[in-house]
């Protein structure tokens, strides 16, 4: 009857990260003994959502781009970043990455 639309609760994420400049960008790779190891994608950018995609850019090469949908996205505990998973459209992988924000205190 009445057109209730139920608010995402991932959304306050997605706005929070939009436009953030990050200090930057690592990927966390699982070996095949177990260890995982953490790798630095790129620095200094930016994180924008834009088209219903999330893409984490440094300078002017874009080091990650996911659909919303198909991504998992959560904010560290310490509020100075955001994780994201979920396949990369630039290279077709699975990719979890950590965003590290440059000015996480506002």
């Amino acid at each position: 009857m009445f057109g209730f639309k139920k608010k995402n609760p991932n959304e306050s994420v997605l706005k929070q990260m939009d436009g953030r400049e990050i200090k930057y960008v690592t990927q966390r790779i699982r070996t095949d003994e177990g260890e995982v190891k953490e790798i630095i994608l790129g620095k200094e950018g930016r994180i924008v959502v834009l088209d219903g995609e999330i893409r984490v850019m440094c300078g002017v090469t874009d080091v990650f781009c996911c659909k919303i949908e198909d991504a998992t996205y959560y904010m560290l505990l310490s509020g100075d970043g955001i994780t994201v998973s979920g396949v990369n459209r630039i290279n077709n992988t699975q990719m979890d990455i950590i965003v590290f924000y440059k000015y996480h205190r506002k």
